[in-house]
């Protein structure tokens, strides 16, 4: 599996409880690992930029309304 390997990502920023979610277009979710405020972009399509850290984890370095 492939770890810590930098990734792009665009779709719809949403929350699940504490956590930020970024569905994709085709149904799959990825758990975003994000600091600061995001609230202003959720339920907004972003691009994510960051670093795959597990199957469906992203440390995020940056995320960008589209």
């Amino acid at each position: 599996m492939a770890r810590s390997r930098p990734i792009i990502l665009e779709g719809l920023l949403m929350q699940e409880g504490r956590h930020l979610i970024l569905q994709m277009a085709d149904g799959g979710q990825w758990r975003l690992l994000a600091l600061g405020r995001q609230a202003h972009l959720l339920g907004r399509h972003v691009r994510v930029e960051g670093v795959r850290e597990d199957h469906d984890i992203v440390a995020v370095d940056k995320i960008t309304a589209r």
